[in-house]
């Protein structure tokens, strides 16, 4: 062949590639939406209806009845979740488990500025409810599986991916609970890829300081305070008053500080990242790291939201719900206190310090809805070489870290069943700008498909 032969060949071949590259974005883009197009908040929506349209995806790509289960909790038609498998015959290892909710937090239109189910691209991000938590890894998963299928590939162990519901609220069933105490088998692995970090950039958004691996988080336990009186006519006050007595016990929590704890993960995280932030934080970061009682440094730590949420156990009122008339004085008033518990730390041991801090005898601190926590999972060279190799790739020179979430995943469930547990997703981001769980939630649209890039590598390795 001559050069010119030659040349021609290779541009023709580059083209193709392009234009097959191009065709499978465009694909992964409409799963994308369809699926932040579908209202799956707790009040309005349907996980179920989500469910559906993967099923429909699923089914087209040639997965057979035996390798996808729909689960609904009976009672709870739209609680939805499904199960899909790619199976390897006579494989000696456990598989590996793709875990993504679908569900998403209630959004009213009046106060977003965009449709909050309509996926738009503006600006160099994608704006939704759920773009980022989490349908972002949920499109990721269900498009490499159906890729996968498409293509015929023979993994060496089982690949699972369960998209489920019943992670952002208690009101719904969690799909991850119900399938480990109903049908265990469909999801049991050797471990799980999980929501739960991401990649820092700098402030100015155009650098990639840190790629994030989630080892360990915070178990979100809820608690009440309540007083209880004999009420009476409005007309006649009286100095014992519900509203009165829960004001002061919320004020008392207010001041309330949990012990600083820093953990293994954490102190890692400073250590690698500080240096690399740079600024008051940074240094703050690396000084904690090297001393972690240096006051100064925990005290410039503590000021901001996001770092304070990893040294300690925190609590915060966030309802409040009291009287029954606005003419009588209230004979009930109730506060409920959000606490992020850290591992190790028990329910009982947080609630005999809201005790203490209340000290009064007539307001009743209750535990809602009891919640055990978990250990960090081990981070294995055979989970973590691929991530650093597909690191390595994407983003020449940029460290990899472990993290511990303030938030809580799904995750919890499968570590404490004795499955670990990771959060990864390659999609980086300013702290706080994606806004999830509030207004106008986003995702850089380089960073959603960064992190299919970076998702598709790792888990091709695990699988190999």
């Amino acid at each position: 062949m001559n050069m010119k032969l030659a040349f021609v060949a290779i541009v023709m071949t580059a083209t193709a590639h392009a234009q097959t590259a191009d065709v499978g974005k465009a694909a992964f883009r409409g799963i994308y939406q369809e699926m932040v197009e579908i209202d799956s908040s707790a009040s309005t929506g349907s996980c179920t209806k989500v469910v559906h349209a993967a099923e429909t995806r699923l089914l087209a790509a040639g997965f057979a009845a035996d390798d996808l289960q729909v689960v609904i909790p009976e009672g709870k038609p739209d609680d939805g979740n499904i199960v899909a498998r790619i199976r390897a015959p006579g494989a000696k290892k456990k598989g590996v488990l793709l875990l993504a909710h679908i569900d998403v937090v209630d959004a009213k239109r009046a106060d977003w500025e965009r449709d909050p189910f309509k996926l738009i691209e503006e600006g160099g991000f994608f704006y939704g409810r759920g773009a980022a938590d989490d349908k972002a890894m949920a499109a990721v998963f269900l498009d490499l599986m159906l890729r996968l299928k498409k293509d015929g590939s023979k993994p060496k162990r089982d690949l699972i991916m369960a998209l489920t519901c019943g992670e952002e609220t208690s009101n719904r069933v969690n799909g991850v609970d119900y399938l480990l105490k109903n049908q265990r088998e469909l999801i049991d692995a050797a471990f799980a890829i999980n929501e739960g970090a991401g990649g820092l950039l700098s402030a100015d958004g155009q650098k990639h300081l840190v790629l994030q691996v989630q080892a360990g988080e915070k178990v979100h336990q809820v608690y009440t305070l309540e007083v209880t009186n004999k009420g009476g006519h409005s007309s006649r006050p009286e100095r014992d008053n519900a509203i009165y007595r829960l004001a002061r016990a919320t004020l008392k929590v207010e001041g309330l500080s949990f012990p600083l704890e820093l953990t293994p993960v954490v102190r890692e995280y400073f250590r690698i990242t500080g240096p690399l932030l740079g600024g008051e934080i940074g240094a703050a970061m690396s000084a904690v790291a090297k001393n972690p009682g240096d006051p100064a440094a925990l005290a410039t730590l503590m000021n901001d939201p996001g770092y304070n949420a990893v040294l300690h156990t925190t609590c915060v009122a966030t309802q409040l719900d009291a009287g029954h008339a606005p003419n009588a004085l209230p004979q009930r008033a109730t506060a409920t206190l959000s606490c992020r518990v850290m591992q190790g730390t028990t329910p009982e041991q947080v609630k005999e310090a809201l005790e203490r801090a209340v000290s009064d005898d007539q307001v009743k601190v209750e535990i809602v809805r009891r919640r055990n926590g978990s250990s960090a999972p081990e981070l294995t060279d055979e989970v973590m070489k691929p991530v650093r190799a597909a690191a390595a790739k994407l983003w020449p020179g940029v460290p990899v870290a472990p993290s511990m979430t303030a938030g809580a995943t799904d995750g919890r469930y499968l570590m404490s069943a004795g499955i670990p547990t990771y959060g990864m997703s390659g999609m980086f981001g300013v702290p706080g700008e994606g806004n999830a769980h509030g207004l106008n939630e986003k995702i850089r649209v380089t960073s959603l498909y960064d992190g299919r890039e970076f998702l598709e590598s790792i888990v091709r390795a695990y699988v190999k």
